[in-house]
């Protein structure tokens, strides 16, 4: 069964930033996965940022991508969820 790609967004609570967007980079990477979008910023967590990640790929290639970057050393929290902004705005044309 193959399973149709989606947009999801991919958000990471990280505490120490040095170095970190490299480690996703490398993790996307490897599994040939390309980023639509990528935006690091502060978190309303205070002493921690915030990375978002915006994917084209079907679920089951999500969880092990979250599953991924939780092991990472720096990680507080990942969440991810289907993006319906952009889904709203590819029906509209």
């Amino acid at each position: 069964m193959n399973e149709e790609k989606k947009e999801y967004m991919i958000t990471a609570h990280i505490e120490n930033y040095t170095g970190f967007i490299s480690r996703i980079s490398n993790i996307f990477s490897r599994r040939r996965i390309n980023i639509v979008s990528l935006h690091a910023g502060p978190s309303e967590k205070s002493d921690s940022r915030k990375l978002i990640v915006v994917v084209k790929e079907t679920e089951e290639v999500i969880e092990k991508l979250t599953r991924q970057i939780e092991k990472q050393v720096d990680v507080l929290e990942v969440s991810y969820h289907q993006n319906p902004r952009r889904e709203t705005i590819q029906h509209a044309n």
